[in-house]
């Protein structure tokens, strides 16, 4: 009986009233019940039955609904009843050894010595600010390195896809046959490049030779005192320049 003398002097001191808030919500749960089956026994059934057939059986549904409605409203007691019992005992109980402050100063003083007081609360949330830029931040470089790694994934994919290719095209007989062709021709290539670069040379060394004599010759003619080119003269140098490009 002492428990409760001070559990009661501390709920009036916080201004609590537990039961008074529990015959409350007793209070609108029955209410609630009673205008349910109230719409029923007037709205309801006459949507279920018909407007002429509730007219007719008036008196016989009025007493069927209220029997269904006390068979509704006792289970619906019960489980209040425990309802009630656990808000009483779980929820709605004063801590054990709590002292209510005798005014508001005390309050005040309790609210100081716990750390809550405006000032502390503002650098907590100034401290939890922070804490969400620096989330925010790390968030954006995470995301920058996935996107990265995305990008490497699928470069990576494309390159592994490419070599596939070239290698299902090397695998190929038909194309290992080209190559092994081209390979087998390239010395015969070379040889024969080799063979056009020493006949350059020499047709090369030839004009020039013909072309000195050429020149030779008609500055022999031109020495000679009232003399001119003969058309024999000019067959030979054709003849001697068309044989150097024959050769």
């Amino acid at each position: 009986m002492e428990g409760d003398g001070e559990t009661s002097a501390a709920e009036a001191a916080l201004g609590l009233s537990p039961q008074t808030f529990i015959n409350e919500v007793l209070n609108f749960v029955d209410d609630v019940c009673f205008q349910a089956f109230e719409y029923c026994l007037q709205e309801g059934a006459p949507t279920a039955v018909g407007a002429a057939t509730a007219t007719n059986k008036a008196e016989e549904l009025k007493p069927g609904v209220n029997e269904i409605h006390h068979l509704v409203k006792d289970v619906l007691d019960k489980r209040m009843n425990n309802w009630e019992m656990y808000c009483l005992r779980k929820c709605l109980t004063v801590p054990e050894g709590f002292v209510a402050p005798e005014d508001d100063n005390s309050s005040a003083m309790v609210l100081h010595k716990d750390g809550n007081s405006d000032s502390e609360l503002d650098a907590e949330l100034n401290s939890l600010r922070k804490k969400l830029a620096d989330a925010n931040k790390e968030s954006e470089e995470l995301q920058r390195e996935i996107s990265s790694l995305e990008r490497q994934t699928t470069y990576k994919s494309n390159l592994n896809s490419s070599i596939a290719e070239v290698l299902k095209l090397f695998e190929d007989k038909s194309v290992q046959e080209n190559i092994q062709a081209i390979a087998n021709t390239i010395p015969k290539l070379h040889q024969k490049m080799k063979v056009m670069k020493r006949k350059k040379v020499e047709l090369e060394a030839m004009v020039g030779q013909n072309v000195w004599n050429v020149n030779c010759l008609r500055d022999q003619k031109r020495l000679a005192p009232g003399s001119a080119p003969s058309t024999e003269d000019m067959q030979e140098v054709n003849a001697a320049v068309n044989d150097s490009w024959k050769e």
